[in-house]
């Protein structure tokens, strides 16, 4: 989670989005998993970029909260608000082929559209 956030939430990245007028186009913001005492465990990011097709720009859960649920709330989640918005797909890309989050993301239904980019029906 650190890495992503320190790429994804970079000061000057996100002065740029706000900067948009009418916001980044497709974005959906970021949705964020607390424990009980509000520490952060996970973060989910996503938007639908293009009519039709929602993307989940990222996913991602504390080792100490993984296989408890969390990123599949997250994602679900995120699901929902990629459906108000239109989307009928739903698109990952990995960082890297045999990516530690494949198993996750092909056991909720996503199909291999490349090595990299994967794929599900909404």
């Amino acid at each position: 989670m650190r890495r992503l956030i320190s790429a994804q939430c970079a000061l000057p990245r996100i002065r740029a989005e706000i900067e948009i007028p009418g916001g980044a186009p497709g974005w959906l913001g970021w949705l964020v998993a607390t424990d009980t005492e509000g520490a952060v465990v996970g973060v989910a990011a996503g938007g639908v970029p293009v009519p039709g097709e929602g993307e989940v720009y990222a996913l991602a859960v504390a080792s100490g909260s993984r296989r408890r649920g969390v990123g599949t709330a997250l994602l679900a989640a995120a699901t929902d608000r990629m459906r108000s918005f239109g989307a009928r797909d739903q698109r990952v890309e990995l960082p890297a082929e045999a990516d530690p989050a494949l198993p996750f993301y092909t056991h909720l239904g996503f199909a291999a559209l490349s090595a990299r980019r994967w794929s599900r029906t909404l």
